[in-house]
């Protein structure tokens, strides 16, 4: 399969992994807090992986030795949830949370140029530029009216450490291991971790929509959890660790913003959000940004 193809199938798990904050919205509606849709959706999957495990006879034991790799990796999958709710908690704006936490292509950039040696051709230099002034449009941050300093730091680092995943996840997919069996254990640590971060955000707020568990929750709820695991903890993360692997990790930080653009148009079909000539003129920047990566040949 060609690089476009990989690139191709990058836009389509970001469009997956775009169904989360539409899922989340639903949830959220239906009293699941932010805490239990993170814990579930994680825990589902991993019923999933295992159920497929046992099918297809597939050994998922790991070294001892990558142990640690793979627990630094669940821990910055669920911090990266964790600061982007406690941002919202401490009263920061959506918008600038939104702004902050899709930085990450231009610390995927700088990292990938550090740790893959990858160029920052103009190309690349003008996706990564062209696909952040498309989140500005996006977020209309400029609407904003007043601004938490302590939630935009912790916004800023959530933004960093999803392109650090994206790092380590491209990372783990280099190694001659079944994609499944790596994705299982990231997804163990990041279940425990996510416990871990839920207590921990009891001294944040005390907003029940934020850290409430709840064992009691209708047949229509639970499938949706069961859903907001398969498709984009399982479907769509399983396309992204098969393809990340043959793509720059630059396009891949440009091309995975179409889990903005795709949330957008899934909250305008189920939710009814609105959609404004901004959205539009911003989810147009992505596109192309995403264009000029897919469009360009190979230099590393």
């Amino acid at each position: 399969m060609s690089q476009a193809k990989h690139s191709i199938n990058l836009a389509i798990a970001g469009c997956l992994l775009g169904t989360i904050s539409t899922f989340s919205a639903v949830l959220r509606d239906n009293g699941i807090s932010s805490f239990q849709q993170s814990f579930s959706r994680t825990f589902f999957a991993l019923l999933f992986i295992l159920v497929i495990f046992f099918i297809r006879k597939i050994n998922f034991l790991i070294p001892r030795k990558e142990i640690p790799y793979y627990t630094i990796l669940g821990m910055i999958m669920a911090a990266v949830g964790f600061f982007e709710n406690s941002a919202v908690a401490l009263g920061t704006p959506v918008a600038v949370v939104v702004l902050f936490l899709y930085t990450q292509p231009a610390w995927t950039a700088l990292l990938g140029k550090i740790l893959f040696q990858e160029q920052l051709t103009w190309v690349r230099r003008t996706a990564v530029i062209t696909a952040f002034c498309g989140i500005i449009l996006i977020s209309e941050v400029w609407s904003v009216s007043s601004f938490n300093f302590a939630g935009g730091a912790i916004a800023l680092a959530a933004g960093i450490l999803l392109s650090v995943e994206f790092i380590m996840i491209k990372s783990l997919s280099l190694k001659p291991r079944h994609f499944l069996v790596s994705i299982f254990w990231f997804y163990v640590f990041r279940s425990l971790f996510t416990v871990g971060f839920g207590f921990l955000s009891r001294a944040v707020t005390h907003d029940t929509l934020i850290t409430g568990f709840s064992f009691s929750v209708s047949v229509e709820t639970g499938i949706l959890l069961v859903l907001f695991a398969l498709i984009p903890m399982v479907v769509g993360m399983g396309i992204f660790y098969r393809s990340v692997k043959y793509v720059p990790i630059v396009h891949a930080g440009v091309i995975m913003m179409m889990e903005a653009i795709s949330g957008v148009i899934y909250g305008y079909l189920v939710l009814g959000e609105a959609i404004n000539t901004f959205t539009i003129f911003g989810g147009v920047l992505i596109l192309l940004a995403s264009a000029l990566t897919i469009l360009e040949k190979r230099s590393d």
